[in-house]
């Protein structure tokens, strides 16, 4: 069964009763719309889970017979705006294909997925073509019956949609479409809908009821790291989070009021609190809670956006899972028992099954510029050759990952994750801290963790142990550190929490050494590639010139990284002393 994903641009519109008629469409500026309109009898039924876990993430499922498109349906936001992903119907319609469940199976945690709406919509079709002939869009003109299933409420409601037939288009023709057809709704009395989708009116989320729309446009993430439908902390704008979970009110006015006094991490905060619209009030606990909750939700859109085959998903939901396996170590006294250490390793298995894949992507990405930085000695032949063995090596690492979240262990992992964050098993002595105390002690311990892995580097340097295998172990150390001071910063400034000013100064001073050790360390991957391809044409027949040019180039680059990377870690020791002090 194949699945079709596709951008999907369209406009809405309600029309005046009886304006359809009068509607001119001869006028249309470098356009034509067909005289006779095709009709459609569509039925779409929705799908959810009884809490509605796909319309709080932006996520509508449905199954529609009738029209051009019978199958089964997942719509979703991305940053280039909406998209759906089809796959037909099954010989029985109403069994959901296999590739559905798997798709949407981190999103609903494995709970059932029942009909929540029926829409029975009678749709007339015309086609709109530019002045070369070609179809460029469809005018529909919809009347929709729907019955909400959870409480069988029943509404009705006509509107027009006009949908772009190529979503890629540039933005500059998609609006002069847009305004080609416009002139002539816009002309009868017509005007732009408020509604956001079909299932938000059949939801009742346009008239007061208040239900969650589970098309997912009504409340859009920004970002997986964004919670649909349950905000924690502060939002872009600073104004306050909604309720979190068990009624925890996450989102507090920030406070102006200068203070000097030293916390109970034993640290100077810093003068002032809330600036720019930041948290200065409230609990540890809350901290915790609100950064464990938004990682444990980015991780699960994350795992969607696998199994969708999303550019760079596979590389954000490893940044993730280290983000919160950096929380949980940066936290690791504010927990009693010992799963927040079980999770640790849970997630850093996680982590190793990604890095494959990642490190494939890296390699993938960085050949071309290898190949230009030798200046013309490696031909485009054997260029595109190489160019594609680490493409095709980038693409089974990706699917061997997708093969992998489909696992019982992944979906238990998620869980697991989820009801970690909900509940997480908190000390006394974290809830005795403020959210600073609590900010500035993630951080610091954090910050505390590279200094002790630069000091080893340091003493090993000094003993004279300076083999590029032990220094490329050190950097690699150093580097993991560094990346755990920027996850444990980011998430707290997404959540609206901050540090103390000398430890945001720390931790942008730790953060600046970050890309430097980061080429290194992706030279060693490009040099392992290398190394591992030369071996694999030995005995072929096949010309081994280019990869040994590039493995050279790759080595002296590496040893080049090394040494360097030495004198940079060394530096970064000295500012974080300093910072510390």
């Amino acid at each position: 069964m194949t699945a079709v994903a596709h951008r999907e641009v369209e406009r809405k519109y309600e029309v005046p009763e009886g304006a359809e008629s009068g509607v001119d469409w001869s006028g249309l500026p470098g356009y034509t719309v067909s005289a006779e309109a095709v009709e459609h009898r569509m039925e779409a039924v929705y799908y959810d889970t009884e809490d509605m876990a796909l319309g709080r993430r932006s996520v509508a499922l449905r199954r529609r017979r009738g029209g051009a498109d019978d199958g089964w349906h997942v719509k979703f936001s991305e940053v280039t705006g909406r998209q759906e992903w089809q796959v037909p119907l099954l010989r029985t319609p109403d069994r959901m294909p296999a590739a559905v469940r798997h798709l949407l199976a981190g999103l609903t945690g494995g709970e059932p997925l029942r009909p929540i709406a029926t829409l029975r919509t009678v749709r007339q079709v015309q086609t709109v073509s530019d002045a070369g002939g070609d179809e460029v869009a469809e005018l529909a003109a919809d009347v929709v019956e729907a019955v909400d299933e959870r409480t069988g409420t029943a509404r009705s409601w006509s509107e027009w949609e006009v949908e772009l037939l190529d979503g890629s288009i540039p933005e500059e023709r998609q609006q002069e479409i847009f305004d080609a057809v416009e002139s002539a709704i816009f002309a009868v009395g017509g005007r732009p809908s408020n509604s956001r989708a079909k299932i938000a009116r059949a939801l009742g989320a346009e008239d007061g009821a208040g239900a969650p729309a589970a098309d997912g446009s009504a409340q859009e993430a920004s970002s997986p790291g964004e919670r649909p439908g349950r905000t924690t902390g502060t939002d872009a704008t600073g104004q306050k989070g909604k309720q979190g979970k068990k009624g925890q009110k996450t989102g507090q006015k920030a406070s102006q009021k200068t203070e000097k006094k030293t916390d109970k991490t034993g640290k100077k905060t810093g003068k002032k609190t809330g600036k720019k619209g930041r948290k200065a009030k409230g609990t540890g606990p809350e901290v915790l809670r609100t950064v464990l909750d938004g990682l444990a939700e980015q991780l699960v859109l994350w795992d969607f956006k696998v199994r969708l085959d999303a550019p760079d998903a596979v590389h954000q939901m490893r940044v993730t899972s280290r983000s919160l396996r950096s929380v949980l170590r940066a936290a690791g006294p504010f927990f009693a028992g010992d799963t927040a250490q079980e999770l640790d390793g849970r997630l850093r298995e996680l982590a190793g099954a990604l890095s494959g894949a990642r490190d494939a992507e890296v390699t993938a990405e960085l050949l071309a510029g290898r190949v230009a930085a030798l200046d013309g000695r490696v031909g485009p032949a054997a260029a595109e050759v190489l160019q594609r063995a680490a493409e095709e090596q980038s693409q089974r690492a990706a699917a061997a990952v997708r093969r992998r979240v489909t696992s019982r262990e992944h979906l238990q992992l998620l869980a697991d994750v989820g009801e970690f964050a909900a509940a997480p098993p908190l000390t006394e002595e974290c809830a005795e801290l403020s959210a600073r105390e609590a900010a500035d002690a993630l951080v610091h311990r954090a910050l505390r963790k590279v200094v002790r892995v630069a000091e080893r580097g340091a003493a090993a340097e000094e003993a004279g142990e300076t083999a590029q295998e032990q220094r490329l172990e050190h950097l690699h150390d150093v580097r993991k550190a560094v990346k755990r001071v920027r996850y444990v910063d980011a998430v707290l400034d997404r959540a609206g929490f901050r540090p103390g000013k000398s430890l945001r100064r720390a931790a942008r001073d730790a953060e600046d050494y970050q890309d430097a050790l980061g080429r290194v360390m992706d030279s060693t991957v490009v040099e392992r590639w290398l190394a591992d391809r030369a071996k694999a044409l030995q005995g072929s027949g096949e010309d081994r010139y280019a990869v040994g040019l590039l493995h050279g180039a790759e080595v002296s680059r590496l040893h080049a990284g090394a040494e360097g990377g030495s004198e940079v870690v060394g530096v970064l020791l000295s500012q974080l002393r300093a910072d510390l002090a």
